[in-house]
């Protein structure tokens, strides 16, 4: 395309990002999976790690609680530690507690992945229950994009669907995510955002984007699982976009959180 554009490298942009500055990082700990502190070890160099749950540690400094979610949120909140990362925590519970103590309704995250050819980009929405209407993919790629730009990085959004514009007509469910990746294209190039739909074509938006946009937080989720436990991909973390603190979710199904406290980090120094 003639108006591809080689990406920025990300992941450098955080790194060097994290690196300006020292941080104070909280990292749940929910599972006894020990293998946790292997995953962090090498974290000194960029923040001072927290251990907040029910764990003991001669490595880090360990906050010992039952009730790690709740625990973490209050830190972060009460501006005890820099910035958060889940960790092992469950979702279910340290999400609705972050929503409760910031009084919001919503919450939006983009996750930072990488192909198996070190090729990073944002992928949003990536929760099952996110991103079912334009509005909240609209407000999604809004955020990111804003995220990118402050790191200095331009946003190039890839917006994708069900299927090809051909496919017109042989379902009502791809019919709908055509129109709605159609209409959501010329709302973010109104917004002033490089913005392509690609449609189905999630392997040509890759080559040119930064930000990629699933039609449902339901895809999207199915695009991070298959990229990363299959593909031969990564996750570096999903960071909540649009705070006033620094959150990063993560998969409690990994152990290795390296990179999602230096995103956090990294957020902190923006």
């Amino acid at each position: 395309m003639s108006n591809c554009l080689v990406t920025e490298d990300l992941l450098n942009k955080f790194k060097e990002s994290a690196y300006r500055e020292r941080r104070k990082i909280g990292i749940g700990f929910g599972d006894p999976n020990y293998a946790v502190f292997e995953g962090i070890k090498n974290t000194r160099d960029f923040a001072d790690v927290v251990i907040v749950g029910a764990v003991h540690s001669d490595e880090f400094e360990v906050i010992n609680t039952l009730q790690p979610e709740k625990v973490l949120i209050d830190m972060l909140i009460d501006c005890d530690i820099d910035g958060a990362v889940r960790g092992t925590i469950s979702a279910s519970k340290v999400l609705p507690y972050l929503k409760q103590r910031l009084n919001v309704e919503q919450l939006y995250r983009a996750a930072l992945l990488s192909t198996h050819t070190n090729k990073p980009f944002f992928l949003a929405p990536v929760g099952i229950d996110e991103g079912h209407t334009i509005t909240g993919r609209l407000e999604l790629a809004l955020r990111a994009s804003y995220l990118l730009t402050k790191m200095g990085v331009a946003p190039k959004v890839g917006v994708l669907s069900g299927g090809r514009p051909e496919d017109v007509g042989r379902s009502n469910i791809v019919d709908v995510t055509l129109k709605e990746a159609k209409e959501l294209t010329n709302l973010l190039k109104s917004a002033g955002i490089n913005a392509i739909n690609y449609n189905i074509l999630l392997e040509e938006a890759i080559k040119c984007s930064n930000l990629i946009l699933a039609p449902d937080g339901l895809c999207g989720n199915l695009v991070f699982r298959t990229l990363v436990f299959l593909g031969g991909g990564r996750g570096h973390g999903a960071p909540l976009i649009g705070l006033p603190y620094t959150f990063v979710d993560t998969s409690r199904s990994g152990t290795a959180f390296e990179d999602a406290i230096l995103l956090a980090s990294a957020l902190c120094n923006v």
